[in-house]
């Protein structure tokens, strides 16, 4: 009887989503099978697991006089009414963006104290209130700046916490200083202010604060270690109570802090932790959700740190890299960016609109519904974008017999879904995609129909099928895309055994 030498044998289909997050800690073949090797320029909508391409970069002023950095950025909400943005340069000014002018220009509110310090701008009674490091803490009104008698020299650090500012010290590297309830003028003790040193005497100097419900979060750092404490401060200032959380972790800055979903996310030497509220003794631990992506950030460090409710992830821009990290604190999953390579200092939202400070001085804003980076007043650049799954290995070897993708256009563009074998460094092409969302029914279209330019009744969500066949004893799949925008929901991949 004729006998032939291979044979296809327990033919499976593999279903492959893409709602892990990225994984850079573990090797590429002990991922979960939703996690991905690689993204880049994909984040999961606000409420979503769905790998969706980044909405595009939209040039929203030129640089301030002089091309100077934007080193932060803040959004001073005086009343409902009245709200504007403000960023601090690398040349050490504070600036508001007139958007009435057009183009919207940068107005001079302010020389800071000195250059080099990133201030701590913190909108607290209607006033945006300015640590700089200069002798006292300032406050600007919308209209003019005041200085604030008796507040803590040199600080840099500032937050609010139960009504109250607190604020490190220039003068004393354990001092933290909080104000009077509800009164940012009144820094004096008989005035109703707390003066505490956090681990007195450890040689360590307070960098940053964080909050988490009624904790001041206090980071120390210095040649000496590294510590985190923790300031209760329920009920009276007679009941408040001070205590260690870490003395091996610490925040490089006031800006690397960001509270978020549970956790009180911080920026280590290039690492990132969390704090969160565990149920026992201690009951706010040292947790691991920058375990997964830290690899990525190869000794460098993530300068800020900002939450944006408008998409829901927090971003953390990298301190002299164009790489963007995100987080998505409704599946505690990473993906990462890159904005054409620019390097942005700050990130903040204002109202519904999501600004980025860039190193070139030039301020961005997101365009949620664009598709492309206009890097400058009219130079567009495409977006391109990339998921990579895990490797999936198999006894022997597997046949790849057919892969299905399903993925949503949101607006037309071009890709190519790809296979790559045990070497992982050359992949095969299975399938070009050509996605266009279409017009939908006759009903949508809103000119005449002469003048259409998108195929009528295409659906947004295609399934594209491949029959290409590969060979293997592992694989992976990589999507591509070098222009337009995608939600891409799952890869169905039909393998055979192969035998003998």
């Amino acid at each position: 009887m004729a006998k032939t030498s291979v044979k296809h044998t327990a033919i499976s289909q593999s279903a492959i989503s893409f709602d892990g997050g990225l994984n850079r800690a573990d090797n590429p073949d002990a991922l979960a099978d939703n996690q991905m090797a690689d993204v880049s320029n994909m984040y999961y909508e606000a409420g979503q697991n769905i790998l969706t391409t980044r909405p595009g970069l939209v040039h929203a002023a030129q640089a301030p006089p002089g091309d100077p950095a934007l080193v932060k950025l803040t959004a001073f909400i005086k009343d409902t009414l009245d709200a504007q943005l403000v960023a601090a340069t690398s040349d050490g000014n504070l600036y508001r963006l007139d958007e009435s002018a057009s183009p919207p220009v940068w107005t001079l509110i302010t020389a800071l104290a000195a250059t080099g310090i990133v201030p701590s701008l913190v909108t607290f009674n209607s006033k945006l209130i300015i640590a700089d490091g200069g002798p006292a803490l300032r406050a600007w009104d919308g209209d003019a700046v005041t200085s604030l008698p008796d507040s803590p020299i040199g600080a840099t650090a500032l937050v609010e916490i139960g009504g109250r500012l607190a604020a490190n010290s220039g003068q004393d590297m354990d001092g933290v200083v909080l104000s009077a309830p509800e009164d940012e003028t009144k820094w004096l003790i008989d005035d109703g202010a707390v003066f505490l040193r956090a681990g007195y005497g450890d040689g360590l100097r307070v960098t940053g604060f964080g909050v988490i419900s009624q904790d001041l979060i206090i980071f120390k750092m210095g040649k000496a270690g590294k510590r985190i404490m923790r300031l209760n401060a329920a009920g009276t200032t007679s009941d408040w109570s001070l205590s260690q959380i870490s003395q091996n972790l610490s925040a490089v800055g006031p800006h690397g802090v960001e509270f978020v979903g549970n956790n009180l996310l911080f920026a280590d030497h290039g690492e990132i932790h969390d704090l969160a509220g565990v149920q026992q003794y201690g009951d706010i631990q040292v947790g691991g959700v920058g375990r997964l992506i830290n690899p990525l950030l190869n000794g460098k460090t993530v300068s800020e740190m900002r939450f944006l409710p408008k998409i829901g992830v927090l971003l953390s821009l990298v301190e002299g890299d164009s790489l963007v990290l995100v987080f998505h604190p409704q599946s505690s999953a990473w993906t990462k960016l890159d904005f054409q390579g620019l390097f942005f200092r700050s990130v903040c939202q204002a109202g519904d609109k999501i600004y980025l400070g860039c190193q070139n001085g030039r301020l961005y804003r997101l365009g949620l519904t664009e598709s492309r980076d206009e890097v400058a007043p009219g130079d567009f650049r495409e977006i391109t974008a990339l998921a990579r799954s895990k490797v999936f290995t198999v006894p022997g070897e597997a046949v790849l017999r057919k892969t299905r993708l399903n993925y949503e256009a949101i607006t037309p563009g071009q890709g190519r879904l790809q296979v790559y074998g045990s070497d992982q460094v050359s992949p095969t092409t299975l399938l070009t995609l050509e996605s266009d969302p279409g017009l939908g029914r006759l009903a949508d279209a809103t000119a005449d129909l002469t003048d259409a330019s998108q195929p009528l009744g295409v659906s947004a969500e295609t399934r594209t099928v491949s029959r290409t066949r590969f060979r293997d004893a592992a694989l992976s799949f990589q999507i591509t895309t070098t222009s337009g925008r995608i939600r891409l929901r799952q890869c169905l991949a039909e393998l055979a055994a192969v035998n003998g």
